[in-house]
């Protein structure tokens, strides 16, 4: 049998402020306030927990990932006239900002231990264990920040902006980045813009706090494994810390260090164009530890220490500070608009290159980091407006990447090659409030190659593919506007 797992989604984001200006516009402020939740309940149907043996139901609800944030934001900026060319942009502002990240218990069946546990048996719903009330809780972080943006017309055609802001975070510590930027046009229509950055991602309660486990049909000996993500603090860390070459540590912000460097141009003709070059270098990066193999004794250990089904786990992994890594790439746009056919006629395209290096010492690490996604992408779009109606059509391409899936043993992988999609639509521009909209993307009905080592949940593509795995998705869109 193949467990059927889904979810039920909610979401919603409220927002609401004011704004404001004084002295003919040269000073401008803005308060706002923001919050965004969203809802996840889990449910599992075609399954058994297998421990209860025929006592097992075959459906369960697994319990509720809830993550609740909020954000409380002033803003101000001043222009100030220093005698040169346009006056300096001051720009200034705190935030305070709070993450809630709650998940609450599944019924009691999708985690149990039952009587066949003693036997092997797995115990919770097969396929994703339900969450336990151990698991269950609320777990906050809350930052405050503050900033100064500075942007100064040294010539009438040099700019140049620094910016610096301040955080600190209640589980972490705090951090100071800053921001270097300059343009410089070179003729009225050529300019290049250059910008050097250092920034940070903070793990989130999520990350810092949460546990939960998976099971999965081991590709090879055809038989379930059970394993765990766990905090880095915590029993399960201890005992896999008493390994001599493993040390876990707290988690600790991510922190990168960015350069781009640019041309932009746009003529009067209706051609606008810009390539960039970029590269991130990025310390600490957060990502899982991998998964550790348990020995009979480590789950011997994780039972005798409490842990639900510990002795029952094939291997646990952690989020960590990885070692480092570097992104380097570029991005490509052109655009051009023109009169034709007693309409107007809108010809765009975008290329982008990216290169993904890690610092791994694990080949399966680098592996997924470096291959994972596509190093090529590209799309290119036309769009005819003529009156009322609108026309357009798209191409999407995505290049070669390489997928990974878990195994009891350790990671592996796929090769699959470059994608092409296309999508077209027709929209009727009723009146300026309301219009229709009749689309396909995908319109072809394309699918990628099955995942050969995705079977084994019930998959026929991966779940890790850059693009749709659908196939066509055709729609009709009615938009109004109050």
């Amino acid at each position: 049998f193949s467990p059927q797992f889904g979810q039920h989604d909610t979401d919603s984001a409220y927002a609401g402020g004011f704004r404001g200006e004084l002295m003919d516009g040269l000073f401008s402020w803005d308060i706002s306030a923001a919050n965004g939740r969203n809802v996840i309940s889990y449910f599992m149907y075609n399954s058994i927990n297998a421990s209860l043996g025929p006592d097992s139901p075959t459906e369960f609800e697994m319990g509720d990932l809830i993550q609740n944030e909020s954000n409380i934001n002033a803003d101000i900026v001043y222009l100030a006239d220093f005698g040169l060319t346009e006056d300096v942009s001051f720009a200034f502002g705190v935030e305070r900002r709070e993450e809630i990240y709650e998940i609450s218990a599944g019924d009691p069946a999708s985690y149990a231990i039952g009587p066949g546990a003693a036997d092997g048996l797995p115990t919770g719903s097969n396929g994703f264990r339900g969450f336990e009330p151990r698991q269950a809780g609320e777990f906050s972080q809350e930052s405050y920040a503050a900033y100064v943006d500075i942007e100064a017309p040294l010539t009438q055609a040099w700019t140049v902006g620094l910016a610096g802001r301040y955080e600190d975070y209640s589980e972490f510590g705090d951090t100071l980045n800053g921001k270097l930027s300059t343009r410089y046009e070179i003729t009225p229509e050529l300019a290049v813009r250059a910008t050097a950055s250092t920034g940070f991602r903070a793990p989130t309660p999520g990350q810092l706090f949460s546990e939960s486990t998976s099971q999965g049909l081991d590709t090879q000996t055809l038989e379930v494994f059970t394993n765990g993500r766990f905090s880095p603090q915590g029993p399960v860390a201890e005992i896999i810390a008493q390994r001599p070459d493993v040390e876990l540590e707290p988690l600790t912000p991510e922190e990168s260090t960015n350069f781009t460097l640019g041309l932009a141009y746009r003529n009067a003709a209706g051609f606008t164009s810009s390539i960039d070059v970029y590269q991130v270098e990025i310390e600490d990066r957060l990502g899982s530890s991998g998964g550790f193999v348990l020995t009979d004794a480590e789950r011997q250990a994780l039972a005798a220490a409490g842990v639900p089904g510990g002795g029952t786990f094939s291997s646990v992994s952690f989020f960590q500070n990885t070692d480092g890594a570097k992104v380097q790439g570029v991005d490509i746009v052109v655009s051009y608009v023109m009169d034709f056919a007693q309409g107007d006629l809108t010809l765009s395209g975008a290329y982008n290159y990216n290169k993904r290096e890690s610092d791994s010492s694990s080949a399966d690490e680098d592996r997924r980091y470096e291959r994972g996604l596509p190093q090529h992408t590209a799309n290119a779009t036309a769009t005819y407006a003529q009156g009322p109606f609108e026309v357009f059509g798209r191409v999407r391409y995505y290049g070669s990447w390489t997928d990974s899936s878990g195994n009891s043993t350790g990671d592996i992988f796929q090769d699959f090659g470059a994608m092409t999609l296309f999508d077209v639509g027709l929209t009727y521009n009723v009146n300026d409030r309301l219009s229709v909209r009749v689309g396909a993307e995908n319109v072809f009905d394309l699918y990628p190659d099955e995942a050969t080592f995705q079977a084994n949940r019930g998959l026929i593509y991966s779940r890790n593919a850059p693009y749709d795995t659908d196939g066509g998705n055709y729609y009709l869109r009615v938009e109004t506007k109050f």
